[in-house]
C-alpha cells in the first residue's frame, strides 16, 4: 500500500482555500444579518413616522377642536346681534331697484347684499359648530323675523323685498311671503327652511308683535332703524331715496364699527381665531363702505354727512 504524501504547497493551498470558504460563509452570514437588521431598523423607522405623521395629525385637530371652545358668551352675543344687523341692511339694500336709486346706489346694494348674507351664513355656521343656538332669519318684506333654532337657516328673496316696498307704497301695509308666493309662485331663497313653515298670517304684520323669547334684543343695537324709518325709506323715491339710503346706511354701518369695538374691549372676548378674523374684517368693510358712501352723498347727491 502506498501513502502518497501531498507536496506543501498544495496542502498549503488547500488550507488556504478551506479557510477562505469558511471566511466567505462568515461574511455572507454577517452581511445577511446586518442586511436583516437594517431592513428591520428601515422598517421600523417607516413605521415611527408612519405613526408620528398619525400623532402630528390628531394633535392638530385636536388642538382645532379645542380652540373652537375658546369663546366667551360675549362673543356668542356679538355673532348672534350682528346676525341680525346684516339682515336689515339685506332688507334695506332690496329697496334701491324699484326705488328709482341711482345706477352708484344700486352698485353699493348689491355688494352690500352679497356680503352681509355670506356673513350671516358664517356667523351662522360658527354658533352650530359650539352648539350655540342659533338664530334663524326670515326676511318677509320689510319685516325681520329673528327666531331660535340649532341649524343655519336665512330666508330671504330680494325680489320679495322689493314687491313688497310696491305693496307698501299702494296700500300702506306689508305683503307678507305667503301672499307672494301664492301671487308669483317663486321659490324663496333659503337655506335649512321648509316653506311650509312659513305662515305668518294676516299680510299686516306688526314687527312689533312678533316673539323674540329667547333671542338677542336686535331693535336695540348700535345703528339698527327703527321700523318707522324703513318704512320712511321705503316710501323714498330717486335722489331721495339716496339720500335717505346713504344716510341710514351710514349710521347702520357706523353701528356695526361700535358692536365690534365693544367685543374688541371686553376682556378676553374675540381671542378665538375665527370671530378675530370675522370682526377684524367687519370693522375694515365698515369703515371703507362708510367713506365711499360719504363721498356718494357729496357727489352723487351733492349733500355731506
Amino acid at each position: 500500500m502506498r501513502i502518497h504524501i501531498l507536496p506543501a504547497v498544495m496542502l498549503l493551498s488547500i488550507g488556504i482555500m478551506a479557510c477562505s470558504t469558511t471566511n466567505n460563509m462568515q461574511n455572507n452570514e454577517i452581511n445577511s444579518a446586518t442586511s436583516l437588521v437594517e431592513s428591520e431598523k428601515t422598517t421600523s423607522t417607516l413605521v415611527d413616522k408612519r405613526v408620528g405623521r398619525t400623532d402630528l395629525s390628531e394633535l392638530f385637530w385636536a388642538r382645532q377642536d379645542s380652540a373652537k371652545m375658546q369663546f366667551t358668551q360675549p362673543d356668542v352675543d356679538f355673532m348672534a346681534g350682528m346676525i341680525g344687523h346684516h339682515a336689515q341692511a339685506l332688507i334695506m339694500s332690496s329697496m334701491a331697484s324699484v326705488n328709482n336709486a341711482s345706477p352708484y346706489v344700486v352698485t353699493l346694494t348689491k355688494r352690500i347684499i352679497n356680503a352681509q348674507k355670506d356673513e350671516i351664513g358664517i356667523m351662522q355656521r360658527w354658533l352650530h359648530d359650539r352648539d350655540q343656538m342659533v338664530p334663524q332669519v326670515t326676511i318677509d318684506g320689510l319685516q325681520l323675523i329673528i327666531e331660535p333654532g340649532s341649524e343655519p337657516s336665512l330666508v330671504f328673496d330680494s325680489a320679495q323685498v322689493a314687491h313688497a316696498v310696491k305693496h307698501f307704497n299702494k296700500h300702506g301695509s306689508y305683503m307678507d311671503n305667503s301672499h307672494y308666493q301664492m301671487m308669483h309662485g317663486s321659490e324663496m331663497s333659503h337655506e335649512g327652511m321648509d316653506h311650509s313653515t312659513m305662515e305668518h298670517g294676516d299680510n299686516e304684520m306688526s314687527h312689533e308683535g312678533m316673539d323674540h323669547s329667547g333671542m338677542h334684543d336686535h331693535s336695540s343695537m348700535p345703528g339698527m332703524l327703527t321700523q318707522k324709518q324703513l318704512e320712511e325709506l321705503a316710501l323714498a323715491k330717486g335722489t331721495e331715496f339716496d339720500r335717505l339710503f346713504l344716510t341710514y346706511m351710514i349710521q347702520h354701518h357706523t353701528g356695526a364699527i361700535i358692536m365690534v369695538k365693544d367685543l374688541v374691549e371686553t376682556d378676553g372676548a374675540a381671542q378665538e381665531v375665527q370671530i378675530g378674523k370675522l370682526a377684524g374684517e367687519i370693522n375694515v368693510d365698515q369703515k371703507t363702505e362708510i367713506e365711499r358712501m360719504r363721498l356718494m352723498l357729496m357727489e352723487v347727491v351733492g349733500l355731506s354727512n
